[in-house]
């Protein structure tokens, strides 16, 4: 299912900024009110205030209009194993309901919950206010609430990447060997604010009638920045090569002929999404009615200003002794000194992409009796429809013979140090600076390439649509030792899509689809009148069906020891663009990424058999054995192709054939007692996962599944006082897949752990301090060998310093 993000209203960034003293300040004042004497016992006090959509992961930025991959490793849960997506849920686990977090409002009901907090990012340095407000209010028959939350964050991320280039050095070896061709030293910046606004009535129509209203508002706008220094060995002249161990890497290498590109953009993004939901049901002892209706409008435009500077017919060398954070060196030429680097190309791009969703739900269960025994039957129909629309223009401008260089850019920047302290990168160019440069000179100094320009925005045109027709049948039964559950789900999925393509004249392109024979660039129409290539939209269409059982069956071997087994089938259709037949060229980042218009749905075939031990009334102890037959799975595959005599990674996803993932799952809470301490709770899961997957030509591990997965989770309480630790580790999985297994990318083990303090004054102020990401362990990955590093990214942590009032 897609993950939904708290975001809010637009306006200008609020002017007040505070120093890092001023937290250390604050820390300690929290820290030195810990020592007030005992108050009454805490209670709970926390709120579900949604996701924090401006301290997402790097990895997850990336993912947010994207479905989630219920097979991923980082998506398996802390909960006791053997859960059972039955006949009520979508295949996919898509449920509108799923998108509002409050609760059915009570009568009698008065509330307020307020909130008010600091947040900060140790390599940013900047702590930034935010807040939250909950009201409830009951009057007679209707109950109403709303929720506002202002979350907002400053935060930089290191990152070193690297593109390794095979080739064929029979000097060195019989077989292919890789160079480091594109190393890159980045820090990123954001500046990120989020509102989220949500509203919800209910109103009690008759004791066993209700009618609710829902609501959401999100808005959320955030300004990127990166600076980039890029090495270009690979476009060169290579000598004095030397072979790593591994027999497959250029561990150091010289080069003439080299480059050095220097990178910036600015990436403005404003984010709208509005939610709502309406439904009748009817709750009465033998049964009860749902009837729901949804509707949804997401909405993102960004607009992405990257700029290209260029030090070019340079002395090169590089060696990999530090395989995380390789040594690039150029000769007669001073890294930090920027007068030489010309300017290039400039391509501002303008996206808005607009997801439109509509959906219906009847839901009806009953309890029959038959010979004495209850049974439970439940049936329904949904209806679900997503439209996706994507607009772009792209513009490229390159440069004339009136040349510039990017001293004049930088304006007060500084050189930085980063990734830990262990790479000194250039100053890098004022962006915004920029863009007063780009409007005074852009006639003498920026020239539009017209066919370039049409051809980068035709690339990003597309419309997707998919609709999802079901029906199910759920029953279930609970005996004195036996419970079953089973049910059957009738899935009926049709897509259509709308995209661009593009190739040279003689590809017959316009033969293909709707030729598009004009566009508009800068508010002028522009024809198409180009020789070097033809661009057509050409439609798509795709429709199946799936019929998904599913089955539970539990049997109590003592007061304490139960049996489980359970099988269900689930889905996961592709992405709404995937499908869609285009093409994407990016010349500077020499990428190519295009669309699958033949990709099947991946099905999951899930088995389960396990026990449940529960002793006591705060110990559970849990394992089992489970399988998954996995047909259809999407892989995200990396080659390579060459254009106009350029080597370019080409990224499309496809389907594998099939394959299996098995292994062993266990999970254990327990209470405690401990001096001095009231509450004490543990929760401790594990994943053993043994994979397989099938290419059409050799066999992989399953895409995005670790081998092992742990998660433990650590709570304290007292009476004024709750401590709580959430703790995660993976080891690697496969995350792209090459041309072969040399040029896999291999994600390495991922480590995180977060931390969060409470501390109740009274029975109505309290403060919380949480810190994420403690440890600020690297995301990284490699390439085949675990010596051609592809990914070194440092994301830092982050602290929550928050006073909360309730009433």
């Amino acid at each position: 299912m897609i993950n939904t993000i708290s975001t809010g209203p637009r306006g200008p960034k609020p002017p007040t900024r505070f120093k890092p003293h001023l937290i250390c300040r604050a820390v300690t004042t929290a820290l030195w009110l810990l020592a007030l004497p005992s108050l009454p016992t805490l209670a709970a006090t926390a709120t579900k205030s949604g996701e924090d959509a401006t301290n997402q992961s790097s990895r997850e930025r990336d993912r947010i209009l994207l479905k989630r991959n219920p097979i991923a490793s980082e998506y398996q849960l802390l909960e006791a194993p053997g859960d059972v997506y039955g006949a009520t849920f979508d295949a996919e686990g898509v449920d509108f309901r799923a998108h509002f977090s409050m609760p059915t409002g009570r009568a009698d009901t008065e509330s307020m919950r307020l909130e008010g907090n600091l947040n900060y990012q140790q390599y940013a340095e900047e702590v930034v206010p935010g807040g939250s407000l909950n009201l409830g209010k009951s009057f007679g028959a209707l109950t109403l609430q709303f929720s506002a939350q202002r979350n907002a964050s400053e935060r930089n991320v290191d990152l070193y990447q690297a593109r390794w280039l095979a080739m064929s050095e029979p000097t060195l070896s019989d077989n292919e060997v890789f160079l480091l061709g594109f190393p890159r030293y980045s820090q990123d910046t954001f500046d990120t604010t989020s509102i989220n606004t949500s509203w919800r009535a209910d109103y009690q129509l008759q004791e066993d009638m209700l009618l609710t209203y829902e609501g959401l508002s999100v808005n959320y706008d955030d300004l990127a920045t990166r600076n980039r220094l890029e090495f270009q060995h690979g476009v060169g002249t290579l000598s004095d090569l030397q072979l790593a161990s591994d027999g497959s890497t250029i561990s150091s290498a010289s080069i003439d002929n080299s480059r050095i590109r220097r990178y910036f953009h600015e990436t403005k993004t404003a984010r709208d999404i509005n939610r709502h939901r309406l439904g009748f049901s009817l709750d009465q002892d033998k049964g009860s009615t749902e009837v729901g209706a949804y509707y949804s409008r997401w909405r993102n435009s960004s607009a992405w200003l990257p700029w290209n500077f260029f030090d070019r017919g340079l002395a090169a060398s590089y060696n990999i002794e530090d395989r995380y954070l390789p040594e690039s060196n150029v000769s007669e030429l001073d890294l930090f000194d920027v007068s030489g680097a010309t300017f290039a190309n400039y391509r501002p791009s303008y996206t808005t992409t607009t997801d439109t969703d509509y959906a219906l739900l009847l839901d009806w269960d009953r309890k029959i009796t038959l010979s004495g025994n209850d049974i439970w039957l439940g049936a329904g129909v949904a209806w679900r429809n997503k439209t996706r629309d994507n607009s772009n223009e792209t513009r490229v401008y390159n440069a004339t013979d009136d040349q510039f260089t990017l001293d004049q850019l930088t304006g007060n920047n500084q050189a930085e140090t980063i990734i830990d302290g262990q790479y000194p990168l250039p100053v890098g160019m004022d962006t915004a600076l920029g863009e007063g440069y780009f409007s005074a000179n852009r006639e003498q100094q920026f020239g539009i390439d017209l066919g370039q320009s049409f051809l980068e925005s035709t690339q990003n045109l597309y419309t997707s649509e998919e609709t999802v027709t079901s029906a199910y049948f759920n029953a279930y039964q609970q005996l004195s030792r036996w419970f079953w559950r089973a049910g059957l789900r009738l899935e009926k999925t049709k897509t259509d899509t709308r995209g661009a393509i593009s190739g040279p004249p003689e590809a017959e392109i316009w033969a293909q689809g709707e030729p598009i024979t004009e566009l508009e660039i800068e508010g002028v129409q522009v024809a198409e009148t180009f020789d070097s290539f033809d661009a057509a939209f050409v439609e798509g269409h795709n429709s199946y069906q799936h019929l998904l059982p599913s089955m539970e069956l539990r049997y109590k071997l003592s007061s304490d020891l139960r049996v489980k087994v359970a099988y269900f089938e689930q889905l996961m259709r592709p992405q709404y663009f995937d499908t869609v037949r285009y093409r994407r060229i990016n010349p500077p980042m020499r990428t190519v990424s295009e669309g699958s218009p033949d990709l099947e749905p991946t099905s999951i075939q899930n088995y389960y058999a396990g026990l449940d031990y529960q002793y006591a009334d705060n110990g559970q102890l849990s394992a089992g054995l489970y399988y998954n037959k996995v047909e259809n799975f999407f892989y995200d595959s990396v080659t390579t192709e060459p254009l106009d005599g350029v080597i370019y990674d080409v990224s499309r996803v496809e389907n594998g054939k099939d394959g299996y993932i098995q292994g062993l799952q266990a999970y254990w809470r327990q209470g405690f007692s401990l001096p001095a301490i009231s509450s004490a709770n543990l929760q401790l899961a594990y994943i053993y996962s043994d994979s397989e997957a099938n290419l059409q030509d050799r066999k992989i591990w399953m895409p995005e599944r670790a081998e092992h997965r742990l998660a433990l989770n650590l709570t304290l309480a007292d009476e004024y006082w709750q401590y709580a630790s959430q703790f995660s580790w993976q080891s690697k999985a496969l995350d792209d897949v090459g041309q072969s297994a040399a040029q896999d990318t291999i994600r390495e083990a991922v480590l995180s752990w977060d931390q969060s303090f409470t501390w109740k004054f009274d029975k109505r102020w309290s403060t919380k301090l949480s810190v994420s990401n403690l440890l600020n362990h690297p995301d990284r990955s490699y390439q085949g060998e675990k010596s051609r590093v592809v990914n070194n990214l440092y994301s830092g942590s982050t602290a929550r310093l928050s006073v909360i009032f309730n009433y």
